[in-house]
């Protein structure tokens, strides 16, 4: 077994996956590991790259660019006071997305959270923490936030 120096923590501003990153953190920590934070967000299915959107406070910005802009504020403000190497931005299908970053980037362990959806919600939305397990090249520790009673 290879000692676990880098550790993914693919986020989706979720409270589980708020916990799962405080879990990589006490995970990295004990490892000496660095830890990284990705956010994979998805690019607009209705409108094409070509629409423009106009605010008060930005100048003329592409969907793309509006949606990127958004989603690395959001982003670093989830990440605000979380000790973490580096912060990294992505668009396209999430659990793809994260098995390729995870290859390309080296990554010993990927730590996730997932919300445990059963039944149709689970048949209707999928897992996107199941599809990381099954592509991902490295191991997946996947969080669950125990259910409140």
């Amino acid at each position: 077994m290879s000692k676990i120096q880098r550790i993914l923590v693919p986020v989706d501003f979720s409270e589980t996956s708020k916990k799962a990153l405080e879990y990589a953190y006490f995970i990295a920590n004990r490892f000496d590991a660095k830890l990284d934070v990705l956010h994979v967000w998805r690019p607009s299915e209705y409108a094409g790259d070509e629409m423009v959107v106009l605010t008060r406070s930005e100048p003329e910005l592409t969907l793309s660019t509006f949606l990127r802009n958004h989603a690395d504020q959001q982003l670093s403000g989830f990440l605000q006071g979380v000790p973490h190497s580096k912060q990294l931005l992505e668009s396209g299908e999430p659990a793809q997305v994260i098995a390729k970053v995870a290859g390309e980037g080296g990554y010993d362990l990927i730590i996730m959270g997932t919300h445990g959806r059963t039944g149709l919600s689970h048949m209707m939305m999928g897992s996107v923490a199941e599809k990381v397990v099954r592509m991902a090249p490295c191991p997946v520790l996947t969080y669950r936030t125990p259910e409140k009673k």
